[in-house]
């Protein structure tokens, strides 16, 4: 028989269904262990027959979780569209939730209207951890986190390794990474090489430029280039360094966006690659497979950091303490090498 459904069903509409007491629902709705097979049958029949749905609020109050992680840039709205990095993380962090319970929430919060909206709604227990995709650009929200004592995990360096012991943390290696695209442009005969790299206040620019001096003693020429991460911005950079006179057969870029720019400026100055000019990029996304030439990149496994930022939310959650795990990138040589 079934209710008739002109108001939302209660946990008591299911009990009475069911002929049970509704502490009995709530603890089938709980996984208690002990409700006999029986009236768990008969409640989950009921639930069924009913059209009952559990509130996300009141499953919250009876078992001290949101089953939600807040997943939160502070980044402007349009680098989530246009940077790849954090499409191939966020579907790392859906893929390591889609067999839980748990539901990733986006925040954006690049504005501090938008930065208090959102603690207001962590500070409320509207979540259960934050996963945090661009912790290099803050502005005191990660204090505030701290304050407040949540579990936070960061997908990124930051300066210092501030919040060590205090947050988690997973990146990649990236004075390792570019030490690798350095080795790899020596062992193509590279003797002369230029660097672009991202914005000079990035966490990530200074370790690889690091790890390219590592590699490259004084093969690498020391006036490095610091633009933003893309393709314009790479091409203008490509352009100046033509115009510039300087002799240089190898170029190491900050990202892939910016190796495209390079190419394409080289290509207009009628350098050709890798014959006259060897470049790779950093990051390994679509575009390195799909430009002309493909692209020689540094491979991060970004899937798998959105992955492992679950994992360790869920550590932190259960009680365990605050990790850092460092991932291990590599270099996939194509064409432009």
């Amino acid at each position: 028989m079934a209710v008739a459904r002109t108001k939302k069903v209660t946990i008591r509409d299911v009990a009475a269904h069911a002929g049970v007491s509704h502490m009995t629902v709530s603890r089938v709705l709980n996984g208690a262990s002990t409700v006999t097979p029986e009236r768990e049958r008969a409640v989950r029949r009921a639930i069924a027959e009913t059209g009952f749905t559990a509130s996300a609020s009141a499953r919250q109050l009876a078992t001290g979780t949101a089953d939600a992680y807040a997943v939160v840039l502070t980044e402007p709205l349009d680098e989530l569209l246009t940077d790849p990095t954090f499409a191939s993380v966020l579907k790392g962090i859906t893929d390591g939730l889609a067999p839980t319970s748990v539901v990733p929430i986006l925040f954006t919060m690049a504005t501090s209207q938008e930065r208090a909206k959102g603690l207001r709604m962590f500070k409320r227990g509207s979540v259960d951890a934050v996963i945090h995709i661009s912790p290099y650009v803050d502005d005191g929200m990660l204090d505030e986190l701290q304050a407040a004592k949540m579990p936070v995990v960061l997908c990124g360096q930051l300066d210092g390794r501030r919040y060590d012991g205090v947050f988690s943390s997973v990146y990649s290696d990236d004075v390792l990474g570019s030490r690798l695209a350095a080795e790899h442009l020596l062992e193509r005969g590279a003797t002369r090489v230029v660097s672009i790299m991202g914005p000079a206040e990035n966490p990530a620019t200074p370790d690889r430029v690091a790890g390219l001096r590592q590699a490259l003693g004084d093969r690498l020429l020391p006036d490095i280039a610091y633009v933003d991460w893309d393709t314009p911005a790479g091409y203008s950079a490509g352009v100046a360094i033509c115009r510039s006179g300087v002799e240089f057969d190898a170029v190491a870029c900050g990202n892939d966006r910016i190796a495209v720019g390079v190419i394409q400026a080289l290509r207009e100055h009628q350098m050709r690659v890798p014959q006259d000019v060897r470049v790779i990029g950093f990051d390994d996304h679509p575009v390195a497979a799909m430009s002309a030439p493909t692209l020689s990149t540094v491979h991060q496994h970004f899937r798998v950091q959105g992955e492992t930022a679950v994992a360790l939310a869920a550590e932190m959650v259960a009680g365990g303490p605050p990790r850092t795990v460092l991932l291990t990138p590599e270099v996939i040589a194509r064409e432009s090498t």
